[in-house]
């Protein structure tokens, strides 16, 4: 025990044993017990001398056997006779003190941070067994609280179809009914002030009384603080908050239970708190919220104040115990923020303010994910329409700068019911679908041939790119280049024979289908001839045709040095060599393939991929890249003039084609399509086609669609897509900024350009899979086959081979920008920051870096002021945290 512990236990026992003695004499067998709470003392003295005496007498029997300095101790006395005792609840079982302020205030400054787990509702898989409680609380006023409240009230129903019951215990200044657009009954007392003092009377109001409706539709409700008029301050002072939790029917407790059980049945319960320490706002923050939304602005006044209220926050435990005991939830709203360029500074402080906050409990958290500003906090810019109109409409427009706390509030409103799916499947099929379910990591190089042709998904963007009229395909890595060349070079393509020039690392790549080495070779011929790049494609595409079976026809070698080739790419790249020494031999060759195109029964897609690695990675390697690659387009656009059955489809690394410099690259606009996945669903379907491949899992599906399990993914709608997604891995993810699972990893894999891969998909469920089996042995969920918490505890195991492709198969000049955004450990980075780790040429590796999707500008309204955010797919990897500039 501490020394603090110890002197506060002799203190207890001190005014125990004074208030004892002093009862003692004055009233002989009087039953006496002394309860610490709220900073002070309860004392509850029960005896029949009362009986004959009116209240305001019944101290005064033993005020003067009291000392000044244990009365000052005691902040409640209960003096009772034996029948009005009856009425009370047992002082003496209360395990802890009821919500104040100076308890909860008090176990902060004694503790700091808290050692028990802290568990939010968002956290859990299971929903919530009632409506939510959301809080809005400000320590001071001005800063937009009410407001707030009303705009995700509406956000809420308009937008999500919720019922939504707002309750205004503001009740010193309320004014929640005027901000909806109520007008008050001016014969009506009814409202939240009378529903409690009942309560307290131990009535049984009826609470839809209480209720106003605010629209027509049925799903936003009201309860006012009440009529104000010359009675509501007398029937204020009537409410006594520090008895609520020391009588047998708590009159706030009821308040909620009894709106959450009524035919109205909300959704959602947003209560609008008292600024300031209230004795109303304490039970509100520490007991009956979920979630409570502070509004502050970043002023050094609300600092320190803020500062203990979060302490206090993450060191209480609601009143739901089940599961297990629950922490409220803190959200931060900043507002408002003054328009200008002091913006992004005020919400950088604010922000860091919140990290160092938050920083001491997330020990406490236990493996859940940590709480971090970026995550908790939003911005709320001023706008003066919005400050000084009376009421707060549902304008789509007004409303936007609230959605953001509207989603925090999603993440725990209960969902319904799933209408098909597993909710008429035992635990056994999901364990079955977990058993077989798999997701393939690797890349489209290094699967298995018939295991790749049976995942891979004809979409949309498949369809058009394939179009043997568009030569050239640019993406960057790990969009899917490499995966259409497969499918092309399967001869997946109906009426199109494939010839494979250059190829990838596959374990069967042909011999003309060169590494660094053979290109060194031909690059110092080329050079000591004076012959060109374009020369040398003809010459191996004439070759890889000859060679390729069903392509030529028997039409008998290009040329004599291609005959009776050993097996080999010495054997082939000596054959063009010795092309190369002959002065006829790139038309010899040519006109073999205009024969081919001419007499030929195929139609011949000649396809190029892997040139970004095939020549090498050291600067001279990656010049000879450039110039062997834009030989090869101005050899395109000679040779499709020539030819009517062949065309080149050529695969290209959008960086490696935004640099190269050589006429006509104008031709290939209009002629070239991005492989960029611009529909979040099309780029589902390339997990959802792996998930069809379990029975058990095509067995959910059946019992929400029967056509998802007969038709193929690729042709399946939006809608059906949305169906299969939610039941392989749910509909919403709980504790992070969005609702929804779907936005989540859209935006979670996209980099900074918003490019995604398939890879790092793959990667994310293939993680997940792993540890949904782990959990599920520890405790069932039967929302979806996967839980959605698995996504936001796996991207970590995402981050790290991403980030390793980028500069390992792309961009190894970026680990210099890299290694800085370590150093610096957070995000966004100013960019004066970054130019200085980066030393004295900077401006190329931003720009490169940014092209290349490692940072994205973050701001750009000061130009002055420029900061570069790290999108969370490299994030993890690179070791920084969400917390601007400090």
């Amino acid at each position: 025990m501490s020394e603090r512990t110890e002197a506060m236990s002799e203190a207890e026992d001190d005014v125990t044993e004074a208030v004892a003695q002093a009862v003692q004499s004055a009233l002989p067998g009087a039953d006496v017990n002394v309860v610490p709470d709220a900073g002070g003392f309860v004392v509850r003295v029960v005896s029949e001398h009362f009986a004959s005496l009116p209240e305001a007498d019944r101290r005064a029997r033993f005020q003067e056997h009291m000392t000044p300095r244990i009365a000052s101790q005691v902040h409640t006395w209960e003096l009772l006779t034996e029948s009005e005792a009856a009425w009370y609840g047992d002082l003496t079982t209360a395990v802890t003190p009821p919500p104040a302020w100076a308890t909860a205030l008090d176990r902060v400054e004694g503790e700091k941070a808290t050692s028990a787990q802290i568990t939010f509702a968002s956290d859990l898989d299971q929903d919530l067994d009632s409506a939510p409680v959301v809080t809005f609380y400000s320590l001071k006023g001005g800063v937009g609280r009410s407001t707030a409240l009303v705009a995700v009230a509406r956000r809420l129903t308009s937008e999500h179809g919720l019922r939504v019951l707002c309750i205004d215990m503001d009740l010193e200044a309320p004014g929640l009914d005027t901000l909806f657009g109520i007008s008050q009954d001016s014969q009506s007392d009814l409202g939240v002030v009378t529903a409690l003092l009942a309560y307290e009377f131990g009535e049984d109001p009826s609470i839809l009384d209480h209720v106003v409706p605010v629209d027509d539709n049925g799903r936003l409700f009201c309860m006012p603080a009440g009529r104000i008029d010359s009675t509501y301050a007398a029937r204020l002072r009537s409410l006594e908050p520090e008895i609520w939790y020391r009588e047998r029917v708590n009159a706030l407790h009821r308040l909620i239970d009894d709106t959450r059980d009524s035919t109205l049945r909300p959704d959602v319960v947003l209560i609008d708190s008292r600024t300031g320490v209230s004795p109303v706002a304490a039970p509100l923050l520490f007991d009956v919220s979920d979630m409570a939304v502070v509004c502050f602005h970043p002023h050094s006044q609300a600092r320190n104040g803020t500062e203990l209220l979060t302490g206090a926050l993450l060191n209480s435990t609601t009143r739901r115990q089940a599961p297990l005991p629950l922490t409220p939830e803190p959200r931060f709203v900043v507002s408002p923020m003054p328009p200008g360029q002091s913006a992004p500074r005020l919400a950088d402080r604010a922000k860091s303010w919140i990290d160092n906050w938050l920083e001491p409990f997330n020990d406490a958290r236990h493996g859940a994910p940590v709480l971090t500003a970026e995550e908790i906090t939003h911005v709320v810019s001023y706008n003066a329409e919005v400050s000084f109109s009376d009421t707060v409409t549902s304008d789509s427009i007004r409303l936007a700068p609230y959605a953001r706390i509207a989603d925090w509030v999603l993440q725990i409103v209960p969902e319904p019911a799933p209408k098909r799916g597993l909710q008429n499947k035992t635990s056994e099929s999901k364990a079955a679908a977990l058993a077989q379910l798999t997701f393939s990591t690797g890349t489209a190089e290094e699967l298995d041939g018939e295991q790749f042709l049976q995942d891979y998904v004809v979409t949309r963007q498949v369809s058009e790119t394939a179009d043997p009229e568009t030569p050239l395909i640019l993406g960057r890595k790990g969009t899917g280049k490499t995966a259409l060349f497969r499918w092309l070079a399967a001869g997946k393509l109906p009426g199109w024979t494939p010839v494979c020039v250059t190829t990838p690392s596959f374990r069967d790549r042909p011999d003309w289908s060169f590494g660094p080495e053979n290109y060194d070779a031909i690059d110092q011929h080329l050079a000591m001839s004076g012959q060109d790049w374009g020369t040398f494609w003809q010459i191996l595409i004439a070759l890889a045709v000859h060679r390729t079976e069903d392509a030529a026809d028997n039409a008998g070698a290009p040329h004599s040095a291609m005959q009776n080739l050993e097996p080999g790419d010495f054997a082939a790249t000596q054959a063009v060599l010795n092309v190369l020494q002959d002065p006829m031999g790139a038309l010899r060759c040519v006109d073999w393939l205009r024969k081919v195109d001419a007499n030929g029964k195929n139609q011949l897609l000649l396809l190029f991929d892997g040139l970004d690695t095939a020549f090498g990675n050291t600067p001279v390697q990656r010049r000879r890249r450039s110039h062997a690659i834009a030989g090869l387009l101005a050899k395109q656009a000679d040779l499709a003039s020539k030819f009517s059955r062949v065309r080149l489809k050529i695969f290209v690394r959008q960086d490696i084609w935004s640099s190269l410099r050589f006429e006509n690259k104008s031709h290939f606009y209009g002629l070239s399509r991005r492989l960029q996945w611009e529909d979040k669903r099309e780029y589902f379907k390339v997990v959802l086609k792996r998930a069809v491949h379990a029975p058990a899992f095509q067995d959910i599906l059946r019992t929400a669609d029967p056509s998802l399990v007969e038709t193929d993914v690729a042709s399946w709608t939006p809608e059906q897509v949305d169906m299969a997604w939610s039941s392989l891995v749910g509909e919403r993810m709980r504790g992070e900024r969005t609702a929804f699972t779907s936005n989540w990893v859209w935006n979670r894999l996209a980099d900074g350009n918003g490019d995604h891969s398939p890879r790092s998909l793959l990667q994310l469920f293939a993680a997940a899979l792993d540890w949904e089996r782990e959990e599920e042995k520890r405790s069932t969920y039967d929302r979806s086959v996967m839980r959605p918490r698995g996504l936001a505890l796996s991207l970590e195991r995402v981050s790290e081979p991403a980030l390793s492709a980028l500069l390992d198969e792309e961009f190894q000049e970026l680990r210099a920008v890299a290694d800085a955004l370590k150093d610096y450990g957070r995000t966004p980075i100013g960019e004066d920051a970054l130019r200085a780790a980066l030393g004295i040429t900077p401006e190329d590796l931003i720009t490169l870096a940014r092209e290349a999707g490692l940072i994205t500008l973050n701001n750009e309204t000061d130009d002055a002021a420029r900061a570069f955010r790290v999108p969370d797919l490299y994030r993890w990897a690179l070791g920084v945290t969400r917390r601007g500039p400090m």
